[in-house]
């Protein structure tokens, strides 16, 4: 009996240990950079896991297991394809094509940080950023953007799902 209880006790430390709790917000973070010396537009995204993977599946991409060891081969693929869709970025009117880096588990697990970068962007008075991340699947959605210049702030934007385009002068 004291057997059990110790199993039963020790499954839901690991459970919880692995795979965190259920959130109760739904909100992404994203850094829009500019580096001058790169000429490049830096993009780092931090998307709840759980959330994306149940866009992807709306999408018709099924159990991806992102950040596991038993991930499907194509999830970068239809990561990347969501964000370009999602997270669109203008340099005074003119489309940003984006490559993705990569990605990474957060620290506590819950998250996914995604890293992408657009090369060879000239000067530009304007950024146009539209951010729906989530937007299609919780009323809730907060995606915080910061807009950097070499890494010093220009402005903090707040999306929702009534607010989705923004534009900043650098």
């Amino acid at each position: 009996m004291i057997g059990q209880h110790l199993l039963v006790l020790l499954t839901l430390f690991l459970t919880s240990v692995i795979r965190p709790e259920a959130h109760e917000f739904h909100m992404s973070r994203t850094t829009v950079n500019y580096d001058t010396e790169e000429r490049a537009i830096q993009i780092s995204t931090s998307i709840f896991i759980d959330d994306l993977e149940l866009s992807l599946k709306e999408l018709g991409h099924d159990s991806l297991l992102i950040c596991t060891r038993k991930e499907k081969e194509n999830a970068e693929h239809y990561i990347h394809t969501y964000l370009k869709e999602n997270l669109v970025i203008q340099a005074d009117g003119k489309d940003l094509a984006f490559t993705f880096l990569g990605k990474e588990q957060s620290d506590d697990l819950s998250a996914v940080w995604c890293y992408l970068e657009a090369y060879d962007v000239g000067s530009f008075n304007t950024l146009s950023i539209t951010n729906t991340i989530l937007t299609a699947q919780f009323e809730d959605q907060k995606n915080i953007t910061m807009v950097q210049v070499d890494k010093e702030r220009i402005a903090h934007l707040l999306f929702t799902v009534d607010n989705t385009a923004e534009t900043v002068e650098k």
